[in-house]
């Protein structure tokens, strides 16, 4: 059978692992549905929209298509998430297909709300554009219920998580700037959404700040990453989100 990867970089409302994260999969069945299968490889970006996040989830997509090919994909298919308006929508887009360089790309619209991007992709000449109609069974999904999907996965990812200790120097230096500069301290970011990370950058799982011992200088983290895997955590990247044990987010900062 033919490898093909699929990427899902809708990182609000995920079909490839938590939310927060970008997930790639290797499809060889294509009766599988995508939402039914876990994901090979993640990457943390620690937020639920994208906008202040663009620069990582264009280097994440980037870095996750790479790793598909090298690994044997024959075609990868990318799910560029909904954000299509003003500035960001258009710097996300249109980066994503200068890096990728796709040969087709799909687009999918309501009336004519992504024509000027299209336009402009086809003066290019660098890809195919197939405009595509919307499903008849697509529904929008209102904010409320966004965010309860979004409750639901935390919920169904942390079952049967454990607590797991981890020096504070395994901070990013990325994360630790972030701090300094806006005078946080992490001994009150209790219930902060971590990701951790492997030495290339890759999500081993999520977690969520429990304890800052000042003494040992150490994280108590709540996650469901085994002891074994804990391990291979190289870097503990810091989320914008807190989420509480029932899975109800809130904004950290």
């Amino acid at each position: 059978n033919r490898i093909v990867a699929l990427i899902d970089c809708d990182v609000g409302q995920t079909h490839l692992g938590p939310p927060t994260t970008l997930g790639m999969m290797f499809y060889t069945d294509p009766t599988d549905p995508c939402d039914t299968l876990e994901p090979h490889h993640l990457r943390f970006i620690g937020a639920t929209s994208p906008p202040g996040h663009l620069l990582d989830i264009v280097v994440a997509t980037k870095k996750m298509a790479d790793k598909a090919v090298s690994s044997g994909a024959e075609a990868v298919i990318v799910n560029t998430s909904g954000l299509i308006l003003g500035t960001a929508g258009a710097q996300l887009k249109l980066n994503k297909v200068d890096l990728l360089c796709p040969r087709y790309v799909l687009a999918l619209q309501e009336t004519s709300e992504i024509e000027h991007l299209l336009t402009y992709l086809e003066k290019r000449h660098t890809a195919s554009v197939f405009r595509l109609p919307i499903s008849t069974h697509a529904r929008k999904r209102p904010p409320e219920v966004r965010r309860r999907f979004r409750e639901e996965k935390y919920r169904e990812y942390f079952r049967g998580s454990q607590i797991v200790k981890m020096p504070l120097s395994q901070i990013g230096p990325k994360d630790y700037v972030w701090c300094r500069e806006k005078d946080l301290s992490i001994d009150s970011a209790t219930d902060l959404l971590v990701g951790l990370c492997d030495s290339q950058n890759y999500l081993l799982a999520l977690g969520v700040l429990q304890e800052f011992d000042m003494e040992k200088r150490r994280l108590h983290i709540l996650t469901p990453l085994s002891p074994k895997d804990g391990e291979k955590v190289r870097t503990i990247r810091l989320g914008e989100i807190k989420i509480h044990p029932d899975g109800q987010e809130e904004e950290a900062w």
